[in-house]
């Protein structure tokens, strides 16, 4: 990501010809995950682009080679095809709709959901697109906010934050057949399957980035630098047994002990 790259994208944004709403801090995300495709021959989708001020901001800076497709739910969304973007009409949160939609997308580069912003809504678009990347890919949910938000809540605890942030525990636990007898297995392997291909999962303020990388999803196996390693006397356990800390709950202050083995 550069400065250009930003004020670029921050110039197109301004200058579309049609109006959108982005939050200030968006830009520098944008730029982070999406500026090594500008002058690509990429596909762009995005959700939620009635108004159509967005599709122009992302082909002037993706540039002309850029596919860019809109998903929206209103059927007037349609007129930006006179503009030369693809346009689906359709229900995010209805997973049949995806399962027609990506058969006629084809492969895709980006899905940047800007949609209903519902959780539900964000899970199965996920999902969907997950289920569909046939190559390296990148799905971008944005307006996580929502899943604090009072107007948002009929999801109860189950709100889109807390699945990516469940989700991300996956990746880790791909290592746990090194440690057989000190760590659980995954048993839930429908969503170990639909997490197989994604790499990374970036969080940033109101945005969280799937990053689909089949090339990079390899099982860790534990490796040593030196055919017989001299290891030193393990030291780990001889210091204090217990530490203290906030712990990181955005709604209290609860100091909490954590005690070692």
């Amino acid at each position: 990501m550069t400065d250009d790259a930003v004020d670029s994208l921050l110039s197109a944004w301004e200058e579309s010809p049609f109006p959108s709403t982005k939050l200030s801090t968006y830009f520098k995300v944008y730029a982070d995950l999406f500026s090594g495709l500008r002058g690509t021959a990429c596909t762009f989708i995005e959700t939620g682009v009635l108004a159509g001020g967005s599709l122009f901001m992302w082909r002037r800076w993706l540039g002309d080679k850029a596919r860019i497709i809109g998903i929206d739910l209103n059927p007037e969304a349609k007129k930006w095809e006179q503009s030369g973007f693809e346009i689906y009409i359709g229900d995010q949160g209805d997973p049949s709709f995806w399962e027609k939609t990506f058969k006629r997308c084809g492969s895709f580069d980006v899905l940047l959901d800007d949609g209903g912003h519902q959780s539900f809504q964000q899970i199965i678009t996920l999902s969907a697109a997950l289920q569909h990347a046939t190559s390296q890919c990148r799905v971008v949910v944005e307006d996580t906010h929502t899943s604090f938000m009072s107007d948002f809540n009929s999801h109860k605890e189950y709100s889109f934050l807390r699945y990516a942030k469940d989700c991300s525990d996956f990746l880790t636990l791909r290592g746990s057949s090194m440690y057989p007898t000190r760590m659980r297995g995954i048993g839930n392997t429908r969503v170990e399957a639909l997490l197989s291909k994604v790499w990374s999962i970036r969080f940033y303020g109101s945005i969280v980035a799937f990053d689909v990388a089949d090339d990079k999803c390899a099982i860790p196996v534990s490796l040593y630098n030196k055919k017989s390693p001299k290891i030193p006397v393990d030291f780990r356990h001889k210091g204090v047994s217990k530490g203290s800390c906030i712990w990181p709950d955005p709604f209290s202050e609860n100091q909490v002990n954590i005690h070692g083995a």
